[in-house]
């Protein structure tokens, strides 16, 4: 199966932020992202029912530097490209 990256753009603080998405399968058939903001290293990001959007479940330490803002509008724009 070939995966298909998403690429897409956000703005936050009035700068561009490129967001580049890959979904995959885990062996419990669940979707999850692969995604990259400006080319860092890959944040997984998987759905929470809860919220209705997709969030980074990465614990390490480059987790940490996402803006919540950002993190909230990639899982908010995953979660809608699964609805539609």
């Amino acid at each position: 199966m070939k995966l298909k990256t998403d690429t897409f753009e956000l703005t936050h603080d009035n700068k561009l932020v490129t967001v580049k998405a890959t979904a995959f399968q885990t062996a419990t058939s669940e979707t999850r992202y692969r995604v990259s903001i400006n080319n860092s290293p890959v944040h997984i990001f998987a759905l929470n029912n809860s919220i209705n959007r997709y969030q980074d479940i990465d614990s390490g330490a480059a987790a940490k530097n996402i803006p919540l803002e950002i993190e909230e509008a990639i899982g908010k724009r995953l979660y809608n490209s699964i609805a539609a």
